[in-house]
């Protein structure tokens, strides 16, 4: 009798809980519910840049200046990577629902950039030049319709009443273009620079005296500039290091041969050489090795996976930036550079880090050059900038940017330099 009324009281609490859950999910059929949004809160949701980890995605898509202009004036950083940190992922967020939602692009003048520059906008920096199709799929993964071109500044600005453009710089020829974007500038814009004081940023062309000496897009950020100096190190010596590239090569450590200044290891015809410099190179005889895929987007992102999880590994304290990728003679060529705390190394006589070629969807080639970069607690205090530019005789006969960079010749520290590029 007790075990009957226990199986009587278990049903009960069956048919309770079926009823709930029963209610719960007439209530969401309701357009109250269905139009709150609440639902879309609740499920889960894929996050922008598909395949990609946090880090990655923060490791590319970073820019190295930013600029924010509001109504009180502009906010400007560069050469500060955790501020950059901080600032950018709403702003990013930002840029890649516009490069989703852009437009068809149309030609602009040189003067309507500017006056967008000098308006309210978030303009980007990315020090390499980036096709826009690949700066959307890290920023907002992939879809439908792609950009075209090239670009290392882009600005997101206000257009006539309550729209929002997308401008930039086209690598290459220089020209620029704007689309409208799907933002508006009350909802999107004007809040982005809330919050934001301006610190007195601002770019070349809107200063007397810099305008004459320095390329008209260099951003002025006021102020001395205290720079670190890092140590410099092979990070293949000792084996771990080699070890783990070959792993990440997919390349046995069982079969290779000695040769001048290194090792040669082979998968088939394959050939991939680590030397004692630091200096890596792979010739495919069978372009299967590394597929990438077909269209920019893809092959751009495939590249940088195979940098990231090699030269990315092992570099310390720097990080990788995308250079440019140029398409040449039937080949994509796709080049990368290590970054100090916003500022570019220049890696010898060539400045890359690595140099990728695709072909018919396939890495057929690459060289890259390992580099490790440790903080070693020296200072340097660089001038101002606007007091270094009057000093470097570079700037006398063109206007060329001015930059902080390190330069790394193969010695075992760098330090940081007023640079004309």
């Amino acid at each position: 009798m007790r075990n009957k009324r226990r199986w009587i009281e278990w049903g009960k609490d069956v048919l309770i809980v079926l009823l709930t859950l029963s209610a719960i999910y007439l209530l969401t059929m309701t357009p109250l519910v269905r139009d709150s949004g609440v639902l879309e809160l609740l499920s889960p949701r894929e996050s922008p840049g598909a395949g990609l980890s946090e880090e990655s995605q923060g490791l590319v898509m970073l820019p190295t200046r930013l600029a924010v202009t509001g109504e009180g004036g502009r906010y400007g950083v560069q050469y500060n990577e955790e501020r950059m940190k901080e600032l950018f992922p709403p702003l990013g967020a930002l840029l890649g629902d516009a490069l989703a939602s852009a437009g068809m692009p149309q030609p602009i003048t040189e003067g309507e950039w500017r006056r967008y520059l000098g308006g309210t906008g978030a303009y980007f920096d990315f020090q390499g030049e980036v096709p826009l199709a690949a700066l959307k799929r890290w920023l907002q993964g992939p879809e439908e319709g792609e950009l075209i071109g090239s670009a290392r500044r882009v600005l997101l600005c206000a257009g006539t009443e309550d729209e929002v453009l997308l401008c930039w710089q086209e690598a290459g020829s220089g020209r620029f273009f704007s689309c409208p974007t799907a933002l508006t500038q009350s909802l999107h814009l004007d809040p982005a620079a809330e919050g934001l004081t301006p610190n007195g940023a601002y770019f070349a062309f809107e200063g007397q005296e810099l305008s004459r000496l320095l390329d008209p897009y260099t951003l002025i950020t006021e102020g001395e500039q205290d720079r670190g100096g890092y140590d410099a190190s092979v990070p293949l010596t000792g084996g771990a290091g080699a070890a783990a590239v070959l792993e990440a090569l997919d390349y046995s450590a069982q079969n290779h041969a000695p040769v001048s200044g290194g090792e040669v290891y082979l998968d088939g015809g394959d050939r991939l050489v680590v030397s004692d410099n630091g200096t890596v190179t792979y010739r495919a005889a069978q372009p299967e090795k590394y597929p990438v895929g077909k269209d920019i987007a893809d092959r751009v992102d495939g590249v940088r996976a195979l940098a990231e999880r090699t030269l990315g590994a092992l570099c310390g304290e720097a990080r990788l930036y995308l250079m440019s990728a140029q398409e040449e003679e039937g080949a994509l060529r796709v080049r990368f550079g290590y970054l100090l705390d916003g500022c570019a190394v220049r890696l010898g006589g060539e400045g890359w880090a690595a140099e990728f070629w695709v072909e018919g969807g396939y890495i057929t080639r690459f060289t890259l050059r390992f580099r490790c970069y440790t903080a070693n607690g020296e200072r340097a205090l660089l001038l101002p900038i606007d007091k270094a530019a009057v000093m470097l005789p570079d700037l006398t006969n063109e206007r060329r940017e001015l930059v902080i960079q390190y330069r790394d010749g193969g010695g075992t520290a760098v330090l940081p330099d007023w640079v004309a590029v």
